[in-house]
């Protein structure tokens, strides 16, 4: 009994291991697809702009064209990023709007929260 109530601990352990790990990875994969639009946003003149699904999902290349001043709306705070419909990650992010193309989500950890924010070059 004492043998299985360690491993039961141990798996339990691994789990919760793999599961922060795949947080990390995925608000990670998120502040990658961030930092690729804010290089776009400056590099553009135009009203408006293709930017890169901010999604979780490694290996997305979605891209989502919206007016500069709809991209600013989303940014308006540090852990707001947008994705794709159908391409929300429910165990990291909370979709707070929904517009043609484009949802725009928040961060439901309080460790992706402050990856976000140490990564936002705007605070």
């Amino acid at each position: 009994m004492i043998g299985l109530a360690a491993s039961s601990e141990e798996a339990d352990s691994v789990s919760n291991d793999q599961e922060v790990a795949w947080t990390r990875r995925a608000a990670a994969a998120e502040i990658n697809g961030r930092r690729v639009n804010e290089a776009i946003e400056r590099g553009t003149s135009a009203a408006v702009a293709v930017f890169v699904c901010e999604c979780g999902n490694l290996g997305c290349n979605a891209q989502v064209r919206i007016s500069i001043p709809s991209y600013e709306a989303v940014r308006t705070d540090f852990d707001r990023f947008f994705v794709v419909p159908g391409h929300e990650i429910e165990e990291v992010d909370r979709v707070v709007e929904r517009h043609p193309g484009y949802f725009v989500v928040v961060k439901r950890l309080r460790e992706a929260k402050e990856m976000a924010r140490d990564a936002d070059q705007r605070t």
